[in-house]
């Protein structure tokens, strides 16, 4: 049995790398990990060239990833969320897996588990990239997610930007309590004076977070991976 893992983040040795392989590790078979940012996939051009031959007629790396994923009984896909949906990259990956659907459905037979890692929208990404590759004839065994680093936890200035990450999903501009400042409790001090774009103020308690740490999350990664296993020794 092959596993395929495939990861959408362009950060080195991120959370969401660490997930997918620690889901492959638990299906117990032979695994190939890929992460997208390091090959060329780009997007869907709509060309409709692949519509009778099920072969996308770009010439970059998918030609020979598409041939890993047709080889692969089940495939593991991650990705960080950006801007509240999947990153580019794996949406570029997924948009030209379409090119497989045509008439045939040829991933029927194949079996994914998807993940997603974010500070307030990855339940919302995982649970697209699953109805992404559903609808393309996947059987989605699972999901999960999990809460990963925001970004203005490293760039330099986060601490006294009135525009961080937790300010823009704050009570007061979204309207919505979506649990950020509680989630990262621990990691994260919302001071008195933080006024959500008027005025930045924080203090960064732990500078990055790992599922390495968590066990829950990586007992969860690998319940994921055995659910695969269950499912392709069928």
């Amino acid at each position: 049995m092959k596993v395929l893992g495939v990861s959408g983040s362009p950060t080195k040795n991120s959370n969401t790398d660490v997930l997918v392989k620690a889901v492959l590790d638990a299906t117990g078979a032979k695994t190939e990990f890929i992460k997208l940012s390091e090959i060329n996939v780009g997007p869907c051009i709509a060309c409709m060239k692949c519509v009778q031959t099920n072969v996308c007629v770009i010439n970059d790396d998918f030609r020979w990833l598409s041939e890993k994923v047709m080889e692969a009984d089940a495939i593991v896909v991650g990705s960080p969320t950006y801007y509240g949906a999947a990153s580019a990259f794996m949406k570029a990956f997924i948009e030209r897996l379409y090119s497989k659907r045509h008439l045939k459905l040829l991933l029927s037979k194949k079996v994914v588990a998807t993940l997603a890692v974010g500070v307030a929208a990855e339940q919302m990404v995982a649970q697209w990239m699953g109805d992404a590759l559903g609808a393309g004839g996947m059987e989605v065994v699972g999901t999960m997610t999990a809460k990963g680093t925001p970004c203005c936890f490293v760039c330099g200035s986060g601490e006294t930007c009135a525009f961080a990450i937790w300010n823009v999903y704050s009570k007061e501009l979204s309207g919505m309590d979506l649990g950020v400042e509680e989630a990262y409790e621990g990691y994260l001090e919302l001071l008195p004076d933080n006024k959500p774009y008027v005025n930045g103020s924080a203090r960064f308690l732990k500078s990055y977070r790992s599922v390495k740490d968590e066990p829950d999350v990586m007992a969860e990664a690998k319940k994921l991976g055995e659910l695969i296993k269950e499912r392709i020794e069928l």
